[in-house]
């Protein structure tokens, strides 16, 4: 049953509107809405007053807060889907309990407020967001002066509040893009004079306060340009128009920064100046670089003026039907008239130059405009009866233009020709000879290498081009070999020596490059033609040579200390010039016969002890008879001792003739010899022992016989110059004598004999 058919349904007194048709038809009792029994008067007339209203309202009554609305409220619920009209708002506005809580309470408690900017949840285009409102509420009171309910009044502001955060945000990016790129911020009163401080000003200038007062900012530009800022300011504020200029200003370490200054005035509501205001933007670095460009722009025009290659910018055409069908001189360097020979050509047509030019240039730079990448390639011309080798490369694609970087290499090439046509000969030439021979551009860019090379190094002719070679070169000869590369323009000849590593044996054996250049008739180095010639066996018998050169002459020095020695001792030994002649004769045949065994060696042999032992006593009278040899063949004496020990053993050898062994029937000599492979600081040392027998000494205490000079040389000299250990003594039946001297490694000992 609806309300309208109950007879207890309370009357209307005003008009119904579309919201009061509703609360009058509600079925009472269905909602809380029928429990209010009697409305009262005050509650008619805060219903009436709300339904009436075009502002946002409802009414919250009783203690279970039944929730009445007009129709301009209902728009919030629309699209919560939410009836709550009748209903307790407790209950249909669950989710923002806690918003509300708080105002119900109040207003119940008879407080009345104005709230501003409340942000409440709202549904709206089929999702939840946020909306703010003026809100307003106020205690409702029944007849007996109670509170019965609270009405509220709504105004939504969302807009007006998006639009000051939107300003907010504005105001702030404004600020800090001000802050980003303006150094300085200041103001003058409406005549353009300074009166309030910009610590900003200051500290982009240095300047103190006094000075940047008044007019003292203009102490702060340079003086070149003072007089340009002060007429660019007075004409702004005689047209009480904008300032934008850019001068130089001091900076605080004394040094001057470039900025660009920007001011205008700032009118009042009748159009009258209330101040100028300005900024100063610092632009050093942009004039700076402004200034480095145009240095730059100057260098590479003194560049594109001086340049030998040829150079030009061209703009490429096209016919009726897109296609690329010539192309237009732009701009040219002075290289490109000497290279093509042509007039002119900026603002021409290459056909209204040349009449019939080669179709294939055109193709070539629409090729390079349609891809966007660059090509090297070599053209020629049959109209100018050159050829060229190119450089094109994209510039301006939407202009269509190229730049073309050339040069006119018709000489080279013919010369090039020629040089083709003798490679054929030249090549069988090559290959009948023994020398290693190659063909290379400056600096060592072999081109070529002959099978010899291959052959020698076991380096293929791919591997050998270019600097590749010098992979088969010993690594400690490649200084001396690149300098004489970096020195052969000048020079005009390349001579060196250098180790090469031989295929077979991994062996560097000693080559010598030698090579010349081959020029043009301009006399320009064109290429270099050279052999590397083996010269190891020349090294090694000029290392030879150098070697018994000193050989020679140390046996000399040596040998001419030898006989000095033993003239002078001979001399204080003999009686007279007669018995000098005699003795000294002798001892000269002993040193000529250790000579000859000397010079019949190689600079890598050595004398062998039996050897000196066997020569030394078969040239005294009677030879080897009397005599027993005992000891290994093949100890190598050191070069340096055989002179000392010869003579050692020629003075034992003659004192044996005149006074020992030798001389007598009866006497016996035993010269017995070991070799110690080991001895003193792991050298080997060579023992002889020289014993006498059978001989009839003379009586205890008689003079000795002889002259002792041999004594002395093996007791003295021996030890004093080859380091030798020696011991002599007269035995009861003959001499005995012991030497302990080192000698050479010996490379084969032989049986003893």
């Amino acid at each position: 049953m609806v309300a309208q058919d109950r007879k207890d349904v309370p009357p209307w007194p005003r008009g119904e509107t579309g919201m009061a048709v509703r609360i009058r038809d509600r079925a009472w009792t269905e909602t809380p809405l029928g429990a209010i029994g009697h409305w009262p008067q005050s509650l008619k007339t805060v219903v009436d007053l709300m339904l009436a209203s075009s502002s946002m309202m409802s009414l919250v009554w009783g203690e279970e807060a039944i929730h009445l609305y007009n129709d301009r409220f209902t728009e919030l619920l629309r699209e919560h889907h939410v009836d709550a009209l009748g209903q307790s708002a407790f209950q249909t506005f669950a989710r923002s309990r806690d918003i509300f809580a708080a105002d119900i309470a109040a207003g119940m408690a008879g407080k009345s407020a104005r709230l501003q900017a409340q942000r409440y949840p709202v549904q709206r285009n089929g999702r939840l967001e946020y909306a703010w409102f003026d809100v307003d509420y106020a205690p409702v009171r029944d007849e007996a002066g109670r509170v019965a309910g609270v009405l509220w009044t709504l105004r939504e502001t969302t807009a007006q509040v998006l639009a000051e955060r939107t300003l907010r945000e504005s105001e702030a990016r404004h600020r800090l893009l001000i802050g980003s790129w303006a150094q300085a911020v200041w103001e003058t009163d409406p005549d353009g004079v300074v009166v309030t401080d910009s610590p900003s000003w200051r500290a982009y200038t240095g300047q103190t306060e006094t000075e940047w007062l008044g007019y003292g900012w203009l102490d702060a530009i340079h003086p070149d340009d003072r007089a340009y800022a002060e007429r660019q300011w007075r004409e702004a504020m005689t047209i009480r128009g904008l300032v934008d200029a850019e001068f130089r200003l001091r900076a605080p370490d004394g040094g001057w920064r470039w900025t660009n200054v920007r001011a205008g005035p700032v009118l009042d509501a009748e159009g009258h100046i209330e101040k100028w205001a300005g900024i100063n933007i610092d632009i050093d670095a942009r004039k700076r670089a402004e200034t480095a460009l145009r240095d730059s722009e100057a260098k590479y025009r003194a560049l594109f003026e001086s340049m030998d290659e040829a150079y030009a910018v061209v703009e490429v055409l096209r016919d009726d039907h897109g296609r690329w069908a010539d192309f237009r001189f732009v701009e040219v360097n002075p290289a490109f008239l000497q290279h093509t020979g042509m007039p002119w050509p900026v603002g021409q047509t290459v056909t209204e130059l040349l009449g019939t030019p080669n179709p294939h240039w055109t193709k070539l730079y629409g090729q390079v405009l349609d891809t966007g990448r660059s090509i090297r390639v070599e053209e020629s011309e049959p109209t100018l009866d050159r050829l060229f080798d190119l450089n094109i490369f994209p510039l301006d694609t939407g202009l269509h233009h190229v730049a073309v970087l050339f040069t006119n290499i018709t000489e080279r090439r013919r010369i090039e020709e020629r040089v083709r046509a003798s490679e054929a000969w030249l090549h069988l030439l090559v290959e009948g000879i023994p020398q290693l021979v190659w063909r290379s551009a400056e600096r060592g860019q072999w081109s070529w290498a002959s099978s010899q090379w291959q052959a020698f190094t076991g380096q293929s002719l791919t591997a050998s081009i270019g600097r590749g070679w010098l992979d088969a070169v010993c690594s400690d000869d490649h200084d001396a070999v690149l300098r004489a590369w970096d020195g052969a323009s000048l020079s005009g000849r390349i001579d060196v020596e250098f180790r090469v590593r031989r295929a077979s044996d991994g062996a560097y054996v000693w080559h010598h490059m030698r090579a010349m250049p081959v020029r043009d008739d301009a006399r320009r180095i064109v290429e270099w033609l050279g052999t590397t010639t083996d010269v190891q066996q020349l090294k090694e018998l000029q290392e030879r040579q150098s070697i018994l050169v000193d050989e020679l002459q140390h046996r000399t020095r040596n040998l001419i200390g030898v006989v000095r020695s033993m003239a002078d001792k001979t001399a204080r030994s003999s009686g007279d010039l007669s018995d000098f002649r005699l003795r000294f004769r002798d001892r000269l045949e002993s040193l000529v016969r250790v000579q000859g065994l000397l010079s019949r060696l190689h600079d890598v042999d050595r004398v062998m002890f039996d050897d000196l032992i066997r020569t030394e006593l078969s040239a005294i009278n009677g030879g080897l008879d009397h005599v027993t040899l005992t000891g290994p063949t093949g100890v190598r004496l050191r070069s340096s001792t055989v002179q000392t020990l010869a003579m050692a053993l020629h003075e034992l050898a003659t004192n044996a003739v005149k006074y020992g062994a030798l001389g007598q029937a009866t006497g016996h000599l035993a010269v017995t010899w070991s070799l110690e492979p080991m001895g003193d600081d792991g050298q080997p040392w060579l023992h002889i022992d020289w014993r006498e027998s059978g001989v009839a000494m003379p009586p205890a205490g008689s003079a000795p016989k002889g002259t002792g000079q041999g004594r002395e040389l093996i007791e003295r000299a021996l030890p004093y110059q080859l380091r030798a250990r020696t011991s002599y003594q007269h035995g009861p039946d003959g001499v005995l004598c012991a030497i302990s001297l080192p000698v050479s490694a010996s490379k084969e000992v032989g049986a003893h004999g």
